[in-house]
Order: C-alpha cells, then structure tokens, then sequence
C-alpha cells in the first residue's frame, strides 16, 4: 500500500487540514504531507506522550488508546492509533472540522490497521 498516497487523500478529504503523517513507535515519520521540520517534531513530540498515555492506559485498566486530539491556539492535532505503536497524525487548522478530522482519520486507522500488526 502507498502510505504517502493514502496521507494525500485523507488531507484532500478534510477541509482545513494542513498536514498529516503516518508515525513509527519512535517518532519517525514513515510518510508526511507536506514535507516540514515541524510536522516531523511534532509526531516525536507525540510519540513520547503516546508512550506515557498508553502506559497510564494499561496500569489503569483503561486498555488501549485509540485517538486523541489537543485544540491548541493555532492547530487542532488529533492523534491516531493504528497497530503496533504506529500512529497517525492529522493537524487542522483551529477552524477546521474537528468531527470530520476524527472521522476520517479513524477509517485511515482501521484501513491501514493490518498493515502494521
């Protein structure tokens, strides 16, 4: 599957969006759209409270992360997880459509799902 190709379909699908990344356990983007230095920071940024979110998850008997997003002042970044420590990354601008951004990256998740157990 062209991991690049179903990160520019899911940015051509959600109006507002600005980026979004398929990302490693480690932080490493595995495909990003566009190609920005702060796009990549920000997915290790989130690959480090993944890691600390899941491991709360787990000592809490909340079992695993599924999504997440942060409304910051200037973004909206909802956070998916997909298999393996794999997660997806969307950045919406702040009035861009959270719900549809949830939505959407939730069906990248369970498409790409297989491709990362």
């Amino acid at each position: 599957m062209n991991f690049n190709q179903v990160v520019a379909e899911l940015l051509a699908q959600c109006r507002g969006a600005r980026g979004a990344a398929i990302v490693d356990p480690d932080g490493i983007p595995v495909a990003v759209n566009p190609r920005s230095a702060s796009l990549e920071v920000l997915a290790a940024e989130f690959a480090a409270i993944l890691r600390g979110v899941g491991e709360a998850g787990r000592e809490l008997s909340h079992g695993s992360l599924k999504q997440f997003w942060v409304s910051a002042e200037n973004a909206e970044v909802i956070v998916t997880n997909m298999a393996g420590g794999y997660f997806l990354l969307l950045v919406l601008e702040p009035a861009g459509l959270t719900g549809r951004g949830r939505f959407l990256s939730r069906l990248v998740g369970e498409r790409l799902h297989s491709e990362f157990v």
